[in-house]
């Protein structure tokens, strides 16, 4: 392997172990129109030579790229993050999503009189890695009142790459197959998936489809089975929701850890939950999809990829409401499931017509302690990112996990609620479980 992969892989299980918590502050801020020193010296330069000024600064936004990063004047810890849209007069908004924006259509850049320079900047501290979307001539519809999926992938449809920035990742927030832009900060770390996967021996991926009596319905899959994979031997199991995006980059993940002796070789079986009917109905605590999991998917990895009867072998994981399935699926089959990764779990959910929110925080509290191990993650940039608690209830699930006994990893990253962000999880998430094993 690669000298720089080999670091990268060690800077990551540095972080990995270190039990880390972010501190809870700040981690980033809109700024006023002239914090940008690039902005700022355009500004000067206009009244002096308007065509040369605008022609010299783009020409350096070509170089550099975007969002401009820029210090901050006696400060390690924070930089200056400047947005940029090139549009005339037929531009009448710029709209930032995601990250450090959030979805409520407020976070909207300003244009340099006389210019086709749209702009907005904001301080952000510099472990920061997000991902995001522009929309020009953005309606303003707050996502809050979205109803339906129909009018949901409408307005998604007009978020669009940064076509100043090179740095793409599979979109969150999207149709299936789209892709978002991401930034990174100078202090965010190495991240795996980008890394290079030069001279690593690569598992394999295929599709698959089986069918649930208990679902009444047919299920597609993505299976991963690692380099070297034999049918006679016994592996590890990994159930990952949302696998018609963790299909494009988990399997380099996985390859890459397998590669560096820090997991052994695993099957990962990736499940469909790409429409968000599906995912709203099957992932949040519903008992059919757990025993779905447990009595008819595992069983049939077991036939179909030697996959390990051992439920300490055996882990459940996924994102957002697929944090929350995960969560759930291995309190209720603890028998098949001895591990959870939850990534952004929404710990928040209530069933429908229940008065109090938080339901699987307060089955922790009231039931005796499962034979489980739990690995949770948050995001600091997802303070109202989708109009709910995120945050406070991963906080909350961490603290009444705990309080029982259960084994429990714990982090706060400084980014969203992505995909991007999510694979980096996935690695400390396999990271702290199988090193439970040792």
């Amino acid at each position: 392997m690669p000298p720089r992969t080999i670091r990268i892989f060690s800077a990551l299980l540095a972080l990995s172990l270190s039990g880390l918590c972010l501190a809870q502050q700040t981690t980033s801020s809109p700024v006023g129109p002239d914090d940008s020193v690039a902005i700022l010296r355009l500004k000067r330069q206009l009244p002096a030579d308007h065509a040369v000024a605008l022609k010299r600064f783009w020409e350096e936004v070509a170089r550099t790229g975007t969002p401009l990063i820029e210090p901050v004047p006696g400060e390690k810890s924070y930089s200056i993050v400047t947005f940029l849209w090139r549009g005339g007069d037929d531009t009448r908004n710029v709209v930032i999503f995601d990250g450090i924006a959030g979805f409520d259509a407020k976070d909207r850049m300003q244009r340099i009189s006389g210019t086709d320079v749209w702009y907005r900047t904001y301080r952000v501290r510099n472990d920061a890695r997000f991902a995001y979307a522009l929309s020009p001539n953005d309606s303003l519809q707050p996502f809050a009142e979205i109803k339906g999926d129909d009018a949901m992938k409408k307005r998604l449809a007009v978020l669009r790459t940064d076509p100043l920035n090179p740095r793409h990742c599979p979109t969150t927030f999207g149709p299936y197959g789209t892709e978002s832009s991401y930034a990174e900060l100078p202090d965010a770390g190495p991240l795996l998936w980008n890394s290079s996967i030069r001279g690593v021996t690569r598992g394999r991926l295929e599709d698959a489809q089986m069918h649930s009596e208990i679902l009444h319905r047919d299920k597609k899959l993505w299976i991963y089975t690692p380099p070297g994979f034999r049918k006679g031997a016994q592996y590890p199991l990994l159930v990952l929701f949302d696998g018609d995006r963790n299909w494009m980059w988990m399997p380099k993940v996985l390859d890459l850890m397998i590669a560096q002796k820090q997991i052994p070789p695993l099957v990962a079986v990736m499940t469909d939950e790409s429409t968000p009917s599906v995912r709203t109905s099957e992932l949040p605590c519903n008992m059919a999809f757990a025993d779905f999991l447990a009595k008819e998917l595992v069983p049939w990895a077991r036939n179909n990829y030697r996959a390990t009867a051992s439920s300490r072998q055996t882990i459940v994981a996924g994102s957002s409401f697929g944090g929350l399935a995960a969560g759930f699926a291995g309190l209720r089959h603890p028998e098949v499931f001895g591990n959870v990764i939850s990534l952004s779990g929404s710990f928040w959910w209530k069933p429908a017509g229940s008065a109090e929110s938080e339901w699987l925080i307060q089955q922790i509290a009231i039931n005796p302690r499962r034979p489980l191990r739990v690995y949770l993650e948050v995001g600091l940039m997802e303070v109202g990112a989708v109009g709910v608690d995120q945050i406070g209830s991963n906080r909350r699930m961490h603290r009444a996990l705990l309080a029982k006994g259960y084994p429990t990893g714990y982090t706060e990253y400084d980014g969203g609620h992505s995909f991007l962000n999510w694979s980096q999880g996935m690695v400390r998430g396999l990271t702290y479980l199988m090193r439970l094993h040792e």
